[in-house]
Protein backbone atom coordinates (compact mmCIF):
# COMPACT_ATOMS: atom_id res chain seq x y z
CA UNK A 1 0.00 0.00 0.00
CA UNK A 2 2.93 2.57 0.67
CA UNK A 3 4.48 1.92 -2.66
CA UNK A 4 1.06 2.48 -4.16
CA UNK A 5 0.26 5.71 -2.46
CA UNK A 6 4.06 6.76 -3.10
CA UNK A 7 3.69 6.24 -6.83
CA UNK A 8 0.64 7.79 -6.83
CA UNK A 9 1.93 10.89 -5.01
CA UNK A 10 4.60 10.96 -8.58
CA UNK A 11 2.22 10.75 -10.57
CA UNK A 12 -0.13 13.72 -9.25
CA UNK A 13 3.05 16.12 -8.48
CA UNK A 14 3.65 16.07 -12.48
CA UNK A 15 -0.14 16.94 -12.69
CA UNK A 16 -0.02 20.55 -14.10
CA UNK A 17 -2.64 22.92 -12.39
CA UNK A 18 -4.41 24.36 -15.63
CA UNK A 19 -7.09 25.38 -17.16
CA UNK A 20 -8.77 24.11 -19.92
CA UNK A 21 -11.13 26.08 -22.44
CA UNK A 22 -12.19 22.40 -24.25
CA UNK A 23 -11.85 19.04 -21.97
CA UNK A 24 -12.06 16.87 -24.98
CA UNK A 25 -9.22 18.87 -26.69
CA UNK A 26 -5.79 18.48 -24.35
CA UNK A 27 -4.19 21.20 -26.27
CA UNK A 28 -6.82 23.54 -25.57
CA UNK A 29 -5.52 24.35 -22.00
CA UNK A 30 -3.17 26.80 -19.88
CA UNK A 31 -1.22 25.60 -17.24
CA UNK A 32 -1.39 28.10 -15.03
CA UNK A 33 1.77 27.33 -12.69
CA UNK A 34 4.06 27.74 -15.64
CA UNK A 35 2.49 31.18 -16.89
CA UNK A 36 2.11 32.32 -12.56
CA UNK A 37 6.05 31.43 -12.17
CA UNK A 38 7.80 32.78 -15.04
CA UNK A 39 5.61 35.51 -14.70
CA UNK A 40 7.09 35.83 -11.20
CA UNK A 41 10.80 35.16 -12.39
CA UNK A 42 10.55 37.81 -15.37
CA UNK A 43 8.53 40.61 -12.98
CA UNK A 44 11.74 39.54 -10.33
CA UNK A 45 14.25 40.22 -12.91
CA UNK A 46 12.65 43.54 -13.73
CA UNK A 47 12.44 44.48 -10.63
CA UNK A 48 16.00 43.82 -9.71
CA UNK A 49 17.30 45.49 -12.59
CA UNK A 50 15.78 48.54 -11.67
CA UNK A 51 16.85 48.34 -8.34
CA UNK A 52 20.61 47.72 -9.23
CA UNK A 53 20.36 50.60 -11.59
CA UNK A 54 19.71 53.03 -8.74
CA UNK A 55 23.06 51.56 -6.82
CA UNK A 56 25.22 51.90 -9.81
CA UNK A 57 28.78 53.40 -8.72
CA UNK A 58 31.74 54.21 -10.34
CA UNK A 59 35.31 53.32 -10.28
CA UNK A 60 35.65 49.94 -8.55
CA UNK A 61 32.16 47.65 -8.00
CA UNK A 62 31.75 45.56 -5.30
CA UNK A 63 29.39 43.30 -4.07
CA UNK A 64 25.81 42.49 -6.42
CA UNK A 65 27.00 45.33 -8.40
CA UNK A 66 30.78 43.74 -9.19
CA UNK A 67 28.80 40.20 -9.62
CA UNK A 68 26.62 41.27 -12.06
CA UNK A 69 29.16 42.85 -14.37
CA UNK A 70 31.41 39.55 -14.21
CA UNK A 71 28.29 37.80 -15.68
CA UNK A 72 28.06 40.22 -18.21
CA UNK A 73 31.55 40.37 -19.17
CA UNK A 74 31.04 36.93 -19.68
CA UNK A 75 28.30 36.91 -21.89
CA UNK A 76 29.84 39.47 -23.89
CA UNK A 77 32.93 37.66 -24.11
CA UNK A 78 30.94 34.62 -25.37
CA UNK A 79 28.95 36.40 -28.13
CA UNK A 80 32.26 37.88 -29.34
CA UNK A 81 33.87 34.80 -29.75
CA UNK A 82 30.76 33.41 -31.34
CA UNK A 83 28.97 36.50 -33.36
CA UNK A 84 30.90 37.75 -36.92
CA UNK A 85 29.80 40.71 -36.57
CA UNK A 86 28.30 43.42 -34.09
CA UNK A 87 24.31 43.25 -33.18
CA UNK A 88 23.47 45.42 -30.15
CA UNK A 89 20.93 42.96 -29.31
CA UNK A 90 22.39 39.71 -29.16
CA UNK A 91 24.11 40.05 -26.35
CA UNK A 92 20.89 41.61 -24.28
CA UNK A 93 19.39 38.16 -25.90
CA UNK A 94 21.98 36.05 -24.70
CA UNK A 95 21.94 37.47 -21.31
CA UNK A 96 17.91 37.46 -20.66
CA UNK A 97 17.70 33.87 -21.98
CA UNK A 98 20.71 32.82 -19.38
CA UNK A 99 19.52 34.41 -16.53
CA UNK A 100 16.04 33.70 -16.80
CA UNK A 101 16.31 29.90 -17.48
CA UNK A 102 18.98 29.60 -14.82
CA UNK A 103 16.13 30.63 -12.16
CA UNK A 104 13.56 28.97 -13.18
CA UNK A 105 15.75 25.53 -13.46
CA UNK A 106 16.89 26.85 -9.99
CA UNK A 107 13.49 26.51 -8.69
CA UNK A 108 14.48 22.82 -8.34
CA UNK A 109 16.14 23.26 -5.56
CA UNK A 110 12.97 23.65 -3.24
CA UNK A 111 12.05 20.28 -1.36
CA UNK A 112 10.44 17.73 -3.38
CA UNK A 113 6.77 17.89 -2.77
CA UNK A 114 7.03 21.18 -1.09
CA UNK A 115 5.03 23.67 -3.58
CA UNK A 116 2.62 20.50 -3.87
CA UNK A 117 1.71 21.06 -0.32
CA UNK A 118 1.52 24.78 -0.45
CA UNK A 119 -0.64 24.61 -3.33
CA UNK A 120 -2.99 22.40 -1.53
CA UNK A 121 -2.98 24.59 1.08
CA UNK A 122 -4.85 27.02 -0.94
CA UNK A 123 -7.27 24.16 -2.48
CA UNK A 124 -4.98 23.50 -5.66
CA UNK A 125 -4.44 19.53 -6.12
CA UNK A 126 -1.97 20.46 -8.52
CA UNK A 127 1.09 22.37 -9.13
CA UNK A 128 4.63 21.89 -10.60
CA UNK A 129 7.13 24.05 -9.39
CA UNK A 130 9.98 24.56 -12.03
CA UNK A 131 8.70 26.00 -15.32
CA UNK A 132 11.05 24.32 -17.28
CA UNK A 133 9.45 21.05 -16.88
CA UNK A 134 6.65 22.25 -18.58
CA UNK A 135 7.54 21.24 -22.93
CA UNK A 136 5.35 24.68 -22.99
CA UNK A 137 7.81 26.84 -22.43
CA UNK A 138 11.32 25.86 -23.52
CA UNK A 139 9.21 25.65 -26.75
CA UNK A 140 7.74 29.01 -26.64
CA UNK A 141 11.49 30.22 -26.29
CA UNK A 142 13.11 28.31 -29.21
CA UNK A 143 10.25 29.52 -31.00
CA UNK A 144 11.16 32.82 -30.36
CA UNK A 145 14.71 32.38 -31.39
CA UNK A 146 13.93 30.45 -34.90
CA UNK A 147 11.69 33.69 -35.64
CA UNK A 148 14.50 35.81 -34.57
CA UNK A 149 16.86 33.56 -36.94
CA UNK A 150 14.55 33.64 -39.70
CA UNK A 151 13.87 37.22 -39.80
CA UNK A 152 17.85 38.13 -40.12
CA UNK A 153 18.26 35.51 -42.76
CA UNK A 154 15.29 37.32 -44.38
CA UNK A 155 16.58 40.68 -43.76
CA UNK A 156 20.33 40.04 -44.38
CA UNK A 157 20.27 37.65 -47.11
CA UNK A 158 17.18 36.69 -48.67
CA UNK A 159 17.97 36.01 -51.99
CA UNK A 160 20.75 33.51 -50.73
CA UNK A 161 18.35 31.68 -48.06
CA UNK A 162 15.66 31.55 -50.79
CA UNK A 163 18.39 29.98 -52.99
CA UNK A 164 19.79 27.23 -49.63
CA UNK A 165 15.79 26.77 -49.27
CA UNK A 166 15.53 25.19 -53.07
CA UNK A 167 18.73 24.36 -54.43
CA UNK A 168 20.38 23.11 -51.48
CA UNK A 169 22.21 20.49 -51.40
CA UNK A 170 21.53 18.40 -55.14
CA UNK A 171 19.92 21.06 -57.47
CA UNK A 172 22.40 23.99 -57.33
CA UNK A 173 25.06 22.01 -58.94
CA UNK A 174 22.14 19.87 -61.60
CA UNK A 175 21.18 23.48 -62.48
CA UNK A 176 24.53 24.64 -63.70
CA UNK A 177 25.01 22.04 -66.44
CA UNK A 178 24.53 22.45 -69.47
CA UNK A 179 22.97 19.57 -70.33
CA UNK A 180 18.71 19.66 -70.26
CA UNK A 181 18.42 16.77 -69.22
CA UNK A 182 20.57 16.94 -66.22
CA UNK A 183 18.90 20.48 -65.67
CA UNK A 184 15.63 18.92 -65.87
CA UNK A 185 16.44 16.60 -63.21
CA UNK A 186 17.89 19.52 -60.77
CA UNK A 187 14.12 21.15 -61.47
CA UNK A 188 12.42 17.73 -60.38
CA UNK A 189 14.85 17.67 -56.95
CA UNK A 190 13.71 21.09 -55.93
CA UNK A 191 11.29 19.39 -53.90
CA UNK A 192 13.23 17.03 -52.30
CA UNK A 193 15.83 19.96 -51.17
CA UNK A 194 12.88 21.87 -49.79
CA UNK A 195 11.68 19.10 -47.68
CA UNK A 196 15.42 18.16 -46.03
CA UNK A 197 15.84 22.01 -45.95
CA UNK A 198 12.82 22.41 -43.82
CA UNK A 199 13.75 19.19 -41.88
CA UNK A 200 16.85 21.16 -41.11
CA UNK A 201 15.96 24.30 -39.80
CA UNK A 202 12.83 23.31 -37.74
CA UNK A 203 14.98 20.65 -36.52
CA UNK A 204 16.45 23.71 -34.16
CA UNK A 205 14.00 24.69 -32.31
CA UNK A 206 13.18 21.43 -32.12
CA UNK A 207 16.26 20.43 -30.39
CA UNK A 208 16.61 23.42 -28.50
CA UNK A 209 13.28 23.26 -26.88
CA UNK A 210 13.40 19.05 -25.77
CA UNK A 211 17.09 18.85 -24.84
CA UNK A 212 16.52 21.95 -21.96
CA UNK A 213 12.89 20.14 -21.46
CA UNK A 214 13.81 16.20 -21.52
CA UNK A 215 16.52 17.21 -18.55
CA UNK A 216 14.66 18.97 -16.57
CA UNK A 217 11.75 16.33 -16.28
CA UNK A 218 14.25 13.61 -15.66
CA UNK A 219 15.63 15.46 -12.69
CA UNK A 220 12.52 16.47 -11.68
CA UNK A 221 11.69 12.60 -11.32
CA UNK A 222 14.31 11.51 -9.85
CA UNK A 223 14.02 14.07 -7.07
CA UNK A 224 10.85 12.63 -6.46
CA UNK A 225 11.72 9.01 -6.32
CA UNK A 226 14.52 9.79 -4.11
CA UNK A 227 11.75 11.52 -1.89
CA UNK A 228 9.18 8.68 -2.15
CA UNK A 229 12.16 6.64 -0.92
CA UNK A 230 12.64 8.57 2.43
CA UNK A 231 8.79 8.41 3.43
CA UNK A 232 7.68 6.24 6.02
CA UNK A 233 4.54 4.95 7.49
CA UNK A 234 5.07 5.63 11.05
CA UNK A 235 7.30 7.77 13.36
CA UNK A 236 8.68 4.28 15.09
CA UNK A 237 10.15 3.42 11.33
CA UNK A 238 12.16 6.31 11.47
CA UNK A 239 13.24 6.32 15.14
CA UNK A 240 14.77 2.58 14.35
CA UNK A 241 17.87 1.87 13.87
CA UNK A 242 17.53 0.66 10.21
CA UNK A 243 15.09 3.94 9.61
CA UNK A 244 17.94 6.38 10.99
CA UNK A 245 20.43 4.72 8.71
CA UNK A 246 17.99 4.38 5.65
CA UNK A 247 17.29 8.49 6.60
CA UNK A 248 20.75 9.21 6.22
CA UNK A 249 21.57 7.89 3.54
CA UNK A 250 18.54 8.49 1.38
CA UNK A 251 19.43 12.26 2.39
CA UNK A 252 22.74 11.96 1.23
CA UNK A 253 21.72 10.87 -1.79
CA UNK A 254 19.45 13.11 -1.97
CA UNK A 255 21.74 16.32 -1.60
CA UNK A 256 24.17 14.92 -3.78
CA UNK A 257 21.54 14.72 -6.62
CA UNK A 258 20.55 18.40 -5.99
CA UNK A 259 23.85 19.57 -6.34
CA UNK A 260 24.35 17.66 -9.36
CA UNK A 261 21.31 18.79 -11.03
CA UNK A 262 22.07 22.12 -10.03
CA UNK A 263 24.97 22.10 -12.36
CA UNK A 264 23.06 20.41 -15.19
CA UNK A 265 20.38 23.50 -14.56
CA UNK A 266 23.18 25.64 -15.08
CA UNK A 267 24.89 23.77 -18.04
CA UNK A 268 21.43 23.64 -19.98
CA UNK A 269 21.05 27.16 -19.66
CA UNK A 270 24.65 27.69 -21.01
CA UNK A 271 23.46 25.79 -23.61
CA UNK A 272 20.34 26.84 -24.70
CA UNK A 273 21.94 30.13 -24.92
CA UNK A 274 24.80 29.35 -26.95
CA UNK A 275 23.26 27.45 -29.51
CA UNK A 276 21.29 30.49 -29.44
CA UNK A 277 24.15 32.41 -30.05
CA UNK A 278 25.07 30.28 -32.74
CA UNK A 279 21.94 29.83 -34.57
CA UNK A 280 21.62 33.74 -35.08
CA UNK A 281 25.82 33.98 -35.87
CA UNK A 282 25.03 31.31 -39.13
CA UNK A 283 21.97 33.77 -40.15
CA UNK A 284 24.48 37.29 -40.20
CA UNK A 285 27.05 35.14 -41.82
CA UNK A 286 27.53 36.50 -45.39
CA UNK A 287 26.52 35.01 -48.40
CA UNK A 288 28.61 32.51 -50.41
CA UNK A 289 29.01 33.60 -54.08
Amino acid sequence: MAEQSHSGGIAEHLQYWSYSFDDSNPFMQIHLDTMLLTLFIATGMIVFALWLRGKLVAGTPTGVQNFMESVIDFINQTVKDNFPVYNPLVAPLAMTIFVFILLCNSLDILPAYLMHHVAGAFGLHTFRQVPTNDLNLPAAMAVSVFLLVLYYEFKLKPGHFVKELLLQPFASLLLDSKNPVVKLIGVLLIPLNLTLKLIEELAKPLSLSFRLFGNMFAGEVIFLLIASLLLSDSFSDIASAGGIVSEGMGLLVGLGWSLFHMFIGLLQAFIFMILSVVYLSIAHQPAEH
